[in-house]
């Protein structure tokens, strides 16, 4: 199976290639992942970018809190990794197949390249990466939001006592700690 590059113009860079533009992204790699399968393990080390040509997947991580929870769900068209790609660090969550997947794989050496010899190619997918942050920020701020209105409404709903006690229990440590130090001093006689 051959990269197909109309798509990637059409659904992820935003604009037409040149000729050489659309030969140098035969660095990318094609997976073919099936349903139920990871695509990224979180902790595994990072330094590529994917791209969801086709099929479905979810992101989860676990919480403390609450265990297994889903972050978010990948289609068609949607990069991702893109974090772990940028700063090659670690990956910060699992992504497992809902359905058979097909996904292009950009590595951080062929970037590299990519900035080298094609700027303008390189400067899209960063534009590509720029619109799915701002994506996921945007979704992030719309679910958080009433989340943290909720959790002042709590806050302010709380006993006093509740709301003060960090505060008494620092000054009964910085007493307790200039009682001890006093106790300590040596005056010299």
């Amino acid at each position: 199976m051959a990269i197909d590059v109309s798509w990637l113009e059409k659904s992820i860079l935003k604009r037409e290639l040149t000729t050489s533009e659309r030969n140098a992204l035969n660095c990318l790699t094609i997976t073919n992942v099936p349903a139920n399968e990871k695509i990224i393990t979180e902790g595994q080390a990072g330094g590529t970018l994917e791209i969801m040509r086709s099929g479905k997947a979810k992101v989860e991580d676990n919480n403390r809190y609450e265990g297994r929870v889903i972050l978010a769900e990948i289609e068609a068209g949607t990069i991702f990794g893109e974090l772990s790609f940028l700063n090659n660090k670690r990956r910060t969550a699992d992504v497992t197949a809902l359905e058979a997947c097909v996904i292009y794989t950009l590595a951080q050496d062929d970037f590299t390249e990519l900035m080298k010899n094609h700027h303008e190619l390189a400067y899209s997918i960063l534009t590509a990466i720029m619109d799915r942050q701002t994506s996921v920020i945007m979704s992030q701020r719309v679910t958080l939001a009433p989340l943290l209105r909720n959790l002042k409404e709590k806050a302010q709903k709380l006993p006093l006592f509740v709301k003060v006690a960090p505060l008494v229990f620092i000054v009964l440590y910085i007493l307790a700690f200039m009682y001890i130090s006093w106790k300590d001093f040596d005056y010299g006689g």
